[in-house]
């Protein structure tokens, strides 16, 4: 059951990080068009958030993965 939530939050990192870009951020674009966030910084701000908790969120069921 763990290894299903470690691939499913992988592929949640892929999807949200891949289309990053430099010069074009395809996700926040995304986001703030879909009129739930009032301005592009809380679009932003909730990206960055959701980005880092995936991250842990995925080494940490690496880690329990490891041990059971």
């Amino acid at each position: 059951m763990l290894k299903f939530f470690q691939f499913f939050t992988g592929i949640l990192i892929i999807v949200l990080i891949a289309p990053q870009t430099s010069t074009e951020n395809i996700v926040l674009k995304k986001f703030t068009e879909t009129g739930l966030f009032t301005s592009y910084a809380e679009a932003k701000s909730f990206l960055k958030i959701t980005t880092w908790f995936l991250i842990f969120a995925f080494l940490i069921l690496t880690f329990l993965i490891s041990y059971f």
